[in-house]
């Protein structure tokens, strides 16, 4: 888990220059907004924006991770600044940049909450829902449908990861989606009445997931 008073800081020196980016978007200077976000991306990443974009999702990811594990700083500079990007774009009435801003904004977010386990009262997680939202009209791709599936179960929701399990596998069924799927439910069949019941769940429902994961099989 990442330490919370690391993670405070460095979402403090985050929020200050993304206060200024704000600043400059109020006052519709979105192509200022854009110079300084790949001005601060190189500084802080050693990467441009251009070369950040130009990765797909899993590669931007593995040239985070030279260890096995995403670099938080690197990662959340990214995913923060990325964020801001497609809201730059937005304001630009440029809604196909801002929606690749966005899902790859949220991929990064989703990955760095679940491989550093962050605290539950951490803003991050609210970066994240913000990214939901803005991307609720819009079909996302099959992998940050996976993430978001996880994302949930991680979170607690679990009829919303039951909703995107599905959803997932509706786009791309395959069998490690079938197998993770199968793994959820028997998590779910341990847990408490209560836990479930939290999670707007049932044991019988997570029984009827079985058996729908099975036709995916057949």
């Amino acid at each position: 888990m990442i330490n919370k008073d690391y993670i405070l800081r460095l979402a403090e020196q985050i929020g200050y220059e993304l206060s200024i980016l704000v600043g400059l978007r109020k006052r519709n200077r979105y192509q200022d907004e854009l110079l300084t976000i790949d001005n601060l991306l190189l500084k802080y990443t050693g990467m441009t924006s251009r070369f950040i974009n130009s990765l797909s999702d899993e590669l931007l990811l593995q040239s985070l991770s030279p260890l096995g594990k995403m670099n938080v700083d690197a990662g959340l500079w990214i995913a923060s600044l990325l964020k801001e990007e497609g809201e730059a774009y937005e304001g630009l009435d440029n809604s196909n940049e801002s929606y690749y801003r966005y899902t790859k904004s949220l991929y990064l977010f989703l990955e760095l909450l679940y491989q550093e386990h962050v605290a539950s009262d951490s803003g991050l997680y609210e970066e994240a829902n913000q990214l939901i939202e803005k991307l609720s009209g819009y079909e996302l791709p099959a992998h940050i449908t996976q993430k978001l599936f996880r994302y949930y179960e991680q979170r607690g929701m679990y009829a919303q990861a039951e909703n995107t399990l599905f959803d997932a596998l509706e786009k791309q069924s395959s069998p490690a989606l079938l197998e993770a799927g199968r793994e959820f439910y028997q998590r779910l069949l341990k847990k408490s009445s209560t836990d479930l019941q939290l999670g707007n769940f049932s044991r019988e429902e997570a029984q009827e997931g079985i058996e729908q994961i099975q036709q995916f099989e057949s």
